[in-house]
């Protein structure tokens, strides 16, 4: 007797659309997801659906057939845009929608454009929007702090997806190397040095930054005792912390955002460092993806939702009764990023480059 084969999710679903989470460390932290996705749907034809800002992040990976940006300041064009962007997606009709942000917004987008299954977790009052609506975690009443990648794969596996790895991955591409390549001789980095990595930028919002003179003072210290090549990476609005950081600092540290980085190339400067220094932003999890080690000081973020079991490094924090406010801006005087000491700071990282020869 011949049996027949057992049909799958995967034989029924031939276009898959994508709404890719918002900010850099977020994407960085869905890459297993996104690879879930593909593997589990070898056939289907994907779109990944995200904002202009993020797009390098993703470029040169194999797991989309098609990327589509959304986004737009002016009210007027965001409106046309987004009745555009409806139609467009209705067009390639759809059949399976995976909604990473939270927002109602993304879910009232998949469901004017004819998605026929949608799934995302039941938050902002949509649930009613989706087809497959997944609960968020709940402990003691209040919802249960879960790493990024994590909450991301959970939407897979609750369709039937088998995850296979929750490893972070990103690609370079062939221009992001070879501007780094031209860097790198411009700088001097090939001096056979360690190269470390200041990152003190956060898009979230300036609770999570440390200060100008804390960077500087960790730089001084670490020179002391290493010859090394200490850098600022950040981005382009934010030339003047990497300004600030620069003047404090009695060693040598070159800004490379007066370079004007975008992802593509900040990806392959941190692939090639050996140690970066960061606030709890994006370049974190572009090492963590990369394997570099990474000290992150973290102060107003439950540590939760970002620290991966695959990082290589260490979370610093503060003693304060406030950790983990959640809060963009400090109401009261920033003690959990000010109260961080250079002193811990660099001690931690002269740690991580005991490999390479002390400075006599």
């Amino acid at each position: 007797m011949i049996r027949k084969k057992k049909d799958t999710i995967a034989d029924a679903v031939n276009k898959i659309i994508i709404r890719s989470p918002n900010w850099v460390g977020d994407v960085v932290m869905a890459t297993p997801a996104f690879r879930c996705i593909r593997e589990n749907f070898p056939r289907a034809k994907i779109t990944i659906l995200l904002k202009p800002y993020v797009r390098r992040l993703i470029d040169n990976t194999p797991w989309f057939d098609e990327i589509v940006e959304t986004d737009s300041h002016n009210s007027q064009v965001k409106y046309m845009g987004y009745v555009s962007l409806v139609m467009q997606i209705r067009r390639n009709r759809y059949d399976l929608g995976f909604l990473f942000p939270n927002s109602f917004s993304s879910a009232l987008l998949f469901r004017l454009a004819g998605v026929k299954r949608r799934i995302g977790y039941k938050r902002d009052a949509r649930g009613f929007l989706l087809t497959d609506g997944v609960n968020r975690l709940m402990e003691n009443g209040r919802f249960l702090p879960t790493y990024m990648t994590e909450y991301y794969l959970r939407l897979c596996s609750e369709i039937g997806c088998a995850v296979r790895s929750k490893k972070l991955e990103l690609f370079v591409t062939e221009r992001g190397q070879k501007c780094t390549a031209e860097m790198f001789e411009e700088y001097g980095f090939n001096n056979g040095r360690p190269l470390i990595l200041l990152n003190p930028g956060a898009a979230y919002g300036s609770s999570k930054c440390w200060t100008a003179e804390g960077f500087a003072r960790t730089a001084d210290i670490i020179q002391s005792k290493i010859r090394s090549n200490i850098a600022v990476v950040c981005a382009p609005h934010e030339v003047k912390l990497g300004e600030d950081i620069k003047e404090k600092a009695k060693s040598k540290i070159i800004n490379l955002a007066d370079r004007a980085l975008d992802l593509e190339i900040l990806k392959s400067i941190i692939q090639r460092c050996d140690l970066l220094i960061s606030v709890d932003s994006g370049p974190r999890h572009i090492a963590v993806a990369f394997k570099k080690p990474v000290i992150t000081l973290m102060g107003p973020n439950d540590p939760r939702y970002t620290c991966s079991p695959e990082e290589t490094g260490e979370v610093i924090r503060a003693e304060v009764d406030c950790l983990a406010c959640q809060l963009k801006v400090c109401p009261k005087d920033h003690r959990c990023m000010t109260q961080i000491k250079p002193e811990r700071v660099a001690g931690v990282g002269l740690e991580m480059l005991r490999p390479y020869f002390w400075k006599k």
